[in-house]
């Protein structure tokens, strides 16, 4: 006799499960076959909050406003948007008028907090959280649909990386284009402004390769190429004969921390307190491509969460590892690579089994709780407690 457990149908928690199973002894049957691999899956997304009834299409990008009553902005394919609180009530939904594409990056201001801009197609929409009848700006620099939008600092500045390889670095006080920066050789897909780098950003593309720039210059002064970056451990070797594109770019607000998401299921680490990105760590746990990885604002140089093709968020505690005792394959920088038997665990503090591919990821605080926010290939964002 062999009883089989389908989480994916079980109607009842994984708690109730386990109770039953002890109830009828059968916890250490030998006949037992559990999928392990759904057990904690289902046991990770019990804590999931799914945001509902706000898209009928794909959520593409989230992002939260850094105002004491916090509220989630979502966008879909085919122009969705949607405002949400954190309790989880829908607040207001819209598509954008005349959209031509899908919603793929939202930007909130950390200085105005009622102001966000979203990147639709080739256009950027500006919008106000007090009326959202229509917004009150648009740009419409780009030559192709845009990937990633990103403020600097004083939020005078915002580029947008798209398909055409190119960044366009607009002039928010004129509504001109300051800068194009041409570099890459295939699509632009992440653009960072560096916190604390007024004339800096980072870009990566699926090329494969990490761009510094000195805007004001429209210079490269860096370019890395992110085959050449970290080890690959012997027992990763299902997925990552990826080239190594670069999906995802994470700064922390004190700019002294990058994390890097890539193709290749990596989640590689830099130490950025100086000019030049220097790599400390290479994390290891995903399976497939890492598509997001994020820095939290409460906790800037401490965590950064990643989230893959493979459906996992994790959560990684920086500050774990020394440069002399790297997590996962134990890469130290690019000036020296040496392996180490460090394992992944020594930085890996949570794992969530997600149950969808995980299109962007964003953390939110409110009333002293903080949530990781999950946009996947469903209408509806997830949110889940932040591990405490």
């Amino acid at each position: 006799m062999c009883v089989h457990c389908n989480f994916y149908l079980a109607e009842l928690s994984v708690t109730s499960v386990i109770e039953i199973f002890v109830s009828l002894d059968l916890v250490n049957s030998p006949f037992l076959c559990v999928d392990v691999f759904m057990l904690r899956r289902d046991m990770a997304t019990e804590g999931g909050r799914h945001l509902a009834n706000g898209h009928t299409k794909t959520v593409l990008t989230v992002a939260a406003t850094n105002s004491p009553d916090v509220q989630l902005i979502s966008g879909a394919e085919t122009g969705e948007l949607a405002v949400w609180s954190v309790d989880g009530a829908c607040l207001h939904q819209w598509q954008i008028a005349g959209a031509d594409g899908d919603a793929t990056s939202v930007a909130c201001s950390n200085i105005c907090h009622d102001l966000f801009y979203v990147a639709c197609g080739v256009k950027i929409y500006c919008y106000d959280l007090r009326n959202l009848s229509s917004y009150f700006n648009s740009y419409n620099f780009n030559e192709d649909e845009i990937n990633e939008i990103s403020l600097n600092e004083k939020e005078t500045f915002l580029a947008a990386a798209d398909d055409s390889d190119n960044i366009k670095v607009i002039n928010l006080t004129d509504s001109t284009v300051f800068k194009t920066l041409r570099k890459h050789t295939n699509i632009c897909s992440a653009v960072r402004f560096r916190p604390h780098w007024p004339r800096e950003l980072l870009s990566g593309g699926y090329d494969s390769k990490l761009i510094q720039w000195d805007v004001s210059k429209s210079r490269a002064y860096c370019i890395m190429d992110m085959r050449e970056m970290g080890c690959i451990p012997d027992e990763l070797d299902c997925y990552l004969v990826n080239p190594p594109f670069v999906h995802s770019i994470a700064v922390s607000t004190t700019g002294n921390t990058v994390a890097v998401g890539t193709e290749n299921a990596l989640v590689h680490l830099f130490d950025a307190s100086k000019k030049t990105l220097q790599l400390q760590h290479t994390l290891c746990a995903h399976t497939r491509g890492v598509s997001q990885v994020y820095c939290p604002m409460f906790a800037p140089d401490k965590f950064v969460v990643s989230g893959g093709n493979d459906g996992r968020i994790c959560v990684w505690d920086v500050e774990c590892s020394s440069p002399d005792t790297v997590a996962g394959n134990g890469c130290t920088s690019s000036v020296g690579q040496s392996a180490s038997s460090s394992h992944v665990a020594s930085s890996l503090v949570y794992e969530i089994m997600h149950t969808e591919k995980v299109n962007w990821i964003t953390c939110a605080t409110n009333t002293n709780r903080n949530y990781i926010v999950v946009g996947d290939n469903t209408p509806n964002p997830v949110l889940y407690p932040f591990p405490e």
